[in-house]
């Protein structure tokens, strides 16, 4: 078995070490990060398994029946987080699954830890969460979900205000339920990143969220960040799948990319960002891809920018 180690962590996050905080390295000790490489027929069998789903799926990401399950999928959540007396782990998202091969640093893996992803991907939103988003005063998470990263955010920050958008009613009641239950800072509302509220404006020294929701819009991503270039937030924070940064002359790769195109998830952001900058209309602060991810895909690149003033 082999563990993945702190200077890995901040070798996928783009940092150092010493950037890691004490909340960091403690989840990185606590938790089970052990895991194998799969062996050579190991390997061919999960190719095989997603050269299949990507044949059968059928998911077509930006169509209008999305938006139904959505509404029902959240409301599950919803149902749990009640059901489970406010037990966190109730709004961990369905997407996230256990006990599948990861993808790591150019390759499939497993592990005994059956919740593996989950607590990858908590050690990084520790880090990026203290990282960018600790000197603002109002962070907005759009395409909030189930909540699970506000409620983070509360733990780390308790003194800010939150607010999460969401274009379905039932992850808007999930947020409030979320305040209401002890968080009164946590607030939730309506809004769709595609056709854009402008009358809603943002807090002063404000901070942005996306955490896997751009690439839910299908590429209709522009208006929304004119939208972004408008409020002018101090920052903007992106986590999404970005399939640019794939090498498609990478088997490995090669199937991220086909199952991004498949499925139609956002395309084109990253390029859009780095044409705003060549512009001086904003500026990259960083982007980064964690070769890290699920099965299917790496879902956890992410990029920084702030607008230029």
């Amino acid at each position: 078995m082999q563990k993945i180690t702190e200077e890995d962590f901040a070798r996928s996050f783009g940092t150092t070490v010493d950037d890691l905080s004490d909340e960091c390295i403690e989840l990185i000790r606590e938790k089970d990060f052990s895991f194998r490489r799969l062996v050579p027929t190991e390997r061919d069998n999960v190719i095989l398994d997603v050269l299949k789903r990507i044949e059968n799926d059928r998911q077509i990401i930006g169509a209008e029946e999305r938006k139904a399950q959505w509404e029902r999928g959240w409301a599950e959540n919803l149902n749990k987080y009640v059901e489970n007396k406010d037990n966190i782990e109730s709004l961990v998202p369905k997407f996230i699954r256990e006990n599948q091969p990861i993808r790591w640093d150019g390759d499939y893996i497993i592990s005994p830890n059956n919740q593996f992803e989950y607590d990858f991907m908590t050690v990084f939103r520790v880090w990026l969460f203290q990282k960018y988003l600790s000197t603002h005063n109002t962070v907005y998470e759009f395409g909030a979900g189930t909540g699970l990263n506000l409620v983070l955010l509360s733990s780390l920050f308790p003194d800010k205000t939150y607010m999460g958008l969401d274009f379905v009613k039932s992850s808007v009641d999930i947020v409030n339920m979320i305040g209401e239950k002890g968080r009164g800072n946590i607030k939730g509302r309506l809004f769709d990143m595609i056709s854009p509220d402008n009358e809603f404006k943002l807090a002063e020294n404000s901070a942005i969220l996306t955490f896997g929701a751009l690439e839910q819009l299908a590429g209709r991503f522009h208006e929304f960040i004119e939208y972004l270039l408008k409020n002018k937030s101090e920052i903007c924070l992106h986590v999404e799948p970005t399939v640019e940064l794939y090498d498609d002359n990478n088997l490995f790769d090669y199937l991220a990319v086909k199952f991004h195109r498949k499925r139609g998830y956002t395309e084109r952001l990253l390029p859009h960002l780095q044409q705003l900058e060549a512009e001086r209309k904003i500026k990259l602060v960083n982007v980064k891809r964690l070769y890290f991810g699920s099965q299917m895909m790496e879902g956890y690149t992410y990029f920084v920018w702030r607008p230029v003033r």
